[in-house]
């Protein structure tokens, strides 16, 4: 199934939809979409669904979790269980809270105006989760397995996600104005979670190790990494969390 919804202009329009029992070319896909844009807007929302190739397929909702940034926690002290230094193959760690979360009885959500999101799906039980808030952003989407999330909350941000090869989640929280982050995760198992609090601030995120777990958030304004975060060690397993801030904030 193949759908591009997209709102009337000049009234204050609320489209909801839902494909739920509709016979596709996959078997057994459902999208649910709400789409908001205030009477005053210039242009509406746009939204474009390609689920045919997906099997079970779900296309729902995302929700911050009210989870804070700052809680980051270290892992291992510097000390050992013993009392002594770590040795060469220990490392200081910090876990990070997750801050957005599927919302598998909502609806893909679109409110302001001149949003725009393009979704492919494919894999079997997939799921994408959207929520777009502000104006002007923008999102592409390509799910291959797991799920995939997208929050953004503020204006001309622009997100691009896939996941493929036995992923299980590509996450993107924009929260602010005028970002740009690409996160792509492929392995059995792997994880990527980008958040980018602040604006105009523009990281890559990739993950390519079977059973890695990567965190990576950016809180700031005008950050710009030279090279993309890249994970692709052939070690596989772990948790990497990786915390970018401007010089002088804990």
């Amino acid at each position: 199934m193949k759908s591009r919804i997209q709102t009337v202009l000049a009234i204050s329009s609320v489209a909801i939809i839902s494909t739920a029992g509709v016979a596709t070319a996959g078997s057994g896909n459902n999208a649910s979409v709400l789409q908001e844009t205030p009477v005053t807007a210039i242009e509406g929302n746009s939204l474009s669904i390609d689920q045919t190739v997906a099997t079970n397929s779900n296309i729902a909702g995302v929700q911050r979790t009210g989870a804070d940034p700052d809680n980051a926690n270290l892992i291992n002290d510097l000390e050992d269980s013993s009392g002594d230094a770590p040795d060469t193959t220990e490392f200081l760690a910090l876990t990070a809270p997750s801050l957005i979360t599927a919302d598998t009885a909502g609806a893909a959500t679109q409110t302001g105006s001149g949003n725009e999101a393009t979704i492919t799906v494919g894999g079997v039980d997939t799921f994408v989760g959207l929520r777009q808030t502000g104006d002007n952003n923008n999102a592409e989407i390509t799910s291959g397995s797991g799920q995939v999330l997208l929050f953004q909350e503020g204006d001309g941000n622009n997100g691009t996600l896939s996941t493929s090869d036995g992923a299980l989640l590509a996450s993107l929280l924009q929260d602010g104005n005028e970002n740009r982050a690409t996160v792509t995760v492929s392995g059995v198992d792997s994880e990527g979670l980008l958040a980018q609090i602040g604006d105009d601030n523009d990281t890559d995120l990739t993950v390519n190790t079977a059973g890695a777990s990567v965190t990576f958030t950016v809180q700031g304004n005008n950050t710009s990494a030279t090279l993309p975060a890249s994970v692709v060690s052939s070690a596989g397993g772990g948790q990497i969390t990786i915390i970018q801030r401007p010089l002088g904030s804990q």
